[in-house]
């Protein structure tokens, strides 16, 4: 409900939020201050990197908040003596892919321009291409949004003398045209596209 403070009497309010900690993270109850951190080890990346590009068939996991914690226990050098450091791996949220999940599997068709000497070999591999470029890890952070009219520009802006346009026709049966133009990214989650020239 809404709290009305211009009203003569406001209701009384009293509000409580309790936090649980998942199981795999462990939290010692006499610390103040917990400092949650997310983090994309480059070990992690280049084994997914790896998997999209035929060098593995088993998709990798993330590491846990273990192996984290003892990957990086000289940080707990500069931590304060009242602060706890939690070590969260970031994830993937895979897109396009047959590894995807079905809501998030796609077909992004491309129609070229009428008379163009660019064959459609050369077309599906500069699509491919530049749809890894887009989705670097570097150029995203945990927890963002991503919009297919953003990479529909790229894309154009990359091979405009090549396409006259930039679709996205989404896998799943039920779905409809506009689904997957917006995917939201949870707050650990970055994205990574597992489409292929199929």
């Amino acid at each position: 409900f809404e709290q009305n403070t211009l009203q003569a009497n406001p209701r009384k309010c009293s509000f409580e939020w309790q936090h649980i900690a998942p199981s795999d993270v462990r939290i010692d109850p006499s610390i103040s201050n917990v400092v949650e951190m997310f983090m994309l080890t480059k070990s992690y990346y280049q084994a997914m990197l790896s998997y999209k590009n035929g060098g593995t068939s088993i998709l990798p996991s993330a590491p846990t908040s273990e192996q984290l914690a003892q990957d990086f226990a000289g940080l707990d050098e500069f931590k304060s003596v009242s602060d706890q450091l939690v070590y969260s791996s970031g994830k993937f949220k895979l897109l396009f892919g047959n590894d995807a999940e079905p809501e998030l599997q796609a077909k992004i068709k491309v129609v070229k321009l009428p008379g163009s000497t660019t064959t459609d070999a050369e077309v599906r591999s500069a699509v491919l291409e530049l749809i890894d470029t887009y989705f670097n890890v570097e150029n995203w952070d945990f927890g963002e949004t991503f919009y297919f009219s953003e990479l529909s520009a790229y894309i154009h802006q990359e091979l405009g003398k090549a396409i006259a346009s930039v679709v996205i026709v989404p896998s799943k049966s039920e779905s409809i045209f506009g689904d997957l133009y917006q995917v939201r990214a949870a707050s650990d989650e970055l994205f990574f596209s597992t489409a292929t020239v199929d």
